[in-house]
């Protein structure tokens, strides 16, 4: 299966790394997930949220929709037509004027339970007939099972007018889910629609605004009104309410319908639900912005600063959206959850958890638990050593390794501390080793880092064979000998140095070309490699040259012994491969001993170099004899 490659990232790659992150951050994102729930339910800051949504769509107030009417009975109108209410002949009367007029749609917003005279109820019910439930509401009662008389109920639409407060007693909407208390009055006023349900009230819009008549203004008309919505309702002073809308001083129930029927027919709710859909993406946007800055910050000053500019940013974000969908906003509560997130995220990083569950139990102390929080989760092998020998704390990286070489590892590392000697080898079950070096970050806590340093030693080893190595021979060249003679200076213990020249050389060089002479070279090296042992050095000077670093004590006689050795070696018969039959060359061998030129290198040099030329003219002093 192939993956698309993003920033030098595979997206799998990118998937599991996000895996990851939820596996090790489950407990405080779901931690975070309760606190925002804590948050939802109990709603800190509400009542100021509040108040700053009814501030902002009260500054954008809106023009009360023409088309809606509010006949209110009004205490000039109980004067006039008598008694403590006014009779159900002048609301037949007020009805026909209404029907005469050709009004599209009227809530009657007078409760009709009872009977009272069969002949003014007839006439009553006559004019309801008129207009039929499409086009006439009657509200139900204010307890369970009051409904309007059968007489009057069958010619109307039956109106839940029940007017519920929020919790600060302002109405925000108007409805409820209950069918059997009646149709929502704003839906059916508005579209005709009978449905039980809850309507938003945009409080944008001044209800001082609708066009309001008592009810002897109604009678004594004779305009029309077709087209028109009426909520016909007693005013204020006749039945007092609690109809009050936010930041508004006066209220009464016909203007609260009223202002529903407008919030219906301009589609208010469907624009109402859109910004509530952008409400909560911003409060998710909240949280995830909570825990980006957290989670990036590298400092509390870094933090500071993205967390006030995301802050504002998200506060400039709420307001827009509620100016822009006339919705509430809610900035405390957005930015509650936005520092909620933050902390939690800070929580996670800073591993306070922990470090308070290892303080409670007692067993690290504030010194280590603070030392060991920074190395708990990196990436090479931590130990948190107590100075008995035991290990209080590893990291992931250190489980193999402690699952595999437990005490041990704690005393190797804790007899090095305070020395010189930082590195430690340890051996796996199959014999494989690796090299670790030991740093110690902290002088107050026993806290140990390893890192593994087994494939730089071996680059280095390998970097350094090829520096001190002869590329024909596989010896040492000359920076090898020169490195093989300053160690066996440096160690102080005695050592001898061999030069050798080798004879006839150049005649087999030049009568059997190169390659012979380079395989004669490599031959003469492995010759003198058996002389020695393997702690000494032999090493290819350059051309013909030679020379052998011996270690220890060595007499006269046995370097004059060995240097003979040497000498026999090479003079015995080559064959090599390009050249039928053998070759035979002779060699020059000089040497001096670090005990006879008082451990000086260079003097060591020059006596072996005197040494090798005397030899060489011994041997030419021979072929001319």
């Amino acid at each position: 299966m192939t993956s698309t490659t993003f920033n030098g990232l595979t997206t799998a790659h990118k998937l599991r790394r996000v895996l990851a992150i939820l596996i090790e951050w489950w407990k405080p994102i779901l931690a975070a997930a309760v606190l925002v729930l804590a948050v939802l339910v109990i709603v800190p800051g509400n009542a100021l949220d509040r108040q700053m949504s009814d501030r902002l769509l009260r500054s954008q107030a809106l023009d009360a929709d023409p088309s809606v009417l509010i006949v209110e009975i009004s205490d000039s109108d109980i004067r006039k037509y008598g008694g403590p209410m006014v009779g159900r002949d002048v609301l037949t009367q007020a009805l026909n004027r209404l029907g005469d007029a050709g009004a599209q749609r009227v809530m009657f917003d007078i409760f009709l339970g009872v009977s009272l005279d069969p002949v003014v109820d007839a006439r009553l019910s006559a004019a309801l007939a008129r207009f039929g439930p499409s086009r006439i509401g009657l509200v139900t009662g204010s307890t369970t099972g009051e409904q309007p008389h059968p007489i009057f109920a069958r010619h109307a639409t039956l109106l839940d007018g029940r007017l519920t407060p929020d919790i600060d007693g302002f109405h925000r909407q108007i409805g409820r889910d209950d069918a059997a208390r009646g149709m929502n009055p704003a839906l059916w006023l508005a579209s005709g629609k009978q449905a039980a349900a809850i309507v938003p009230l945009d409080i944008r819009i001044a209800t001082r605004g609708f066009e309001r008549r008592t009810l002897e203004q109604l009678i004594d008309s004779r305009d029309s009104l077709a087209g028109r919505t009426v909520v016909f309702s007693a005013s204020r002073k006749v039945a007092p309410t609690r109809a009050v809308l936010p930041l508004s001083i006066e209220g009464d129930r016909a203007g609260v319908l009223a202002l529903g029927t407008q919030s219906v027919k301009e589609g208010y709710p469907a624009q109402r639900a859109r910004g509530h859909s952008a409400s909560d993406w911003l409060q998710l946007a909240a949280i995830a912005l909570g825990f980006a800055c957290a989670l990036a910050a590298r400092s509390g000053r870094q933090l500071l600063i993205t967390g006030l500019a995301a802050a504002v940013g998200l506060f400039a974000a709420n307001i827009y959206i509620g100016r822009t969908f006339a919705v509430e906003v809610t900035p405390v509560q957005m930015l509650t959850m936005f520092a909620v997130m933050i902390n939690v995220t800070l929580i996670q990083r800073l591993r306070i958890v922990p470090m308070m569950s290892s303080f409670l139990r007692g067993d690290l102390s504030p010194e280590e638990i603070w030392a060991w929080r920074s190395h708990e989760q990196a990436s090479n092998p931590a130990l948190l050593l107590s100075f008995s020998g035991g290990i209080k704390r590893h990291n992931a990286a250190a489980a193999e390794l402690v699952g595999q070489h437990g005490r041990y590892l704690a005393r190797n590392c804790l007899d090095r501390r305070g020395t010189d000697d930082t590195r430690i080898e340890l051996f796996s079950s199959d014999g494989a080793s690796r090299s670790y070096l030991i740093e110690w970050p902290s002088e107050q806590t026993g806290i140990a880092i390893l890192r593994d340093v087994t494939e730089a030693e071996s680059e280095q080893r390998a970097l350094r064979r090829q520096l001190y190595t002869d590329d024909l021979t596989g010896e040492a060249n000359r920076r090898g000998f020169d490195h093989a003679l300053k160690d066996a200076a440096a160690s102080g213990a005695p050592y001898t140095v061999y030069f050798l020249d080798m004879n006839g050389f150049k005649a087999v060089n030049d009568t059997h070309g190169h390659d012979a002479g380079d395989e004669l070279l490599v031959q003469s090296a492995a010759r003198l490699a058996t002389t020695v042992r393997p702690s000494d050095v032999v090493a290819r000077l350059g051309g013909d040259e030679f020379a052998v670093v011996v270690k220890g004590d060595v007499d006269p006689a046995k370097a004059a012994e060995l240097a003979a050795r040497m000498s026999d070696a090479i003079s015995q018969p080559f064959a090599l491969s390009s050249v039928s039959g053998t070759v035979r060359v002779g060699i020059a061998v000089g040497y001096a001993r670090s005990l006879d030129t008082g451990n000086d290198p260079a003097e060591t040099l020059r006596q072996a170099d005197k040494s090798m030329y005397r030899d060489k003219m011994r041997e030419k002093l021979k072929a001319a004899a």
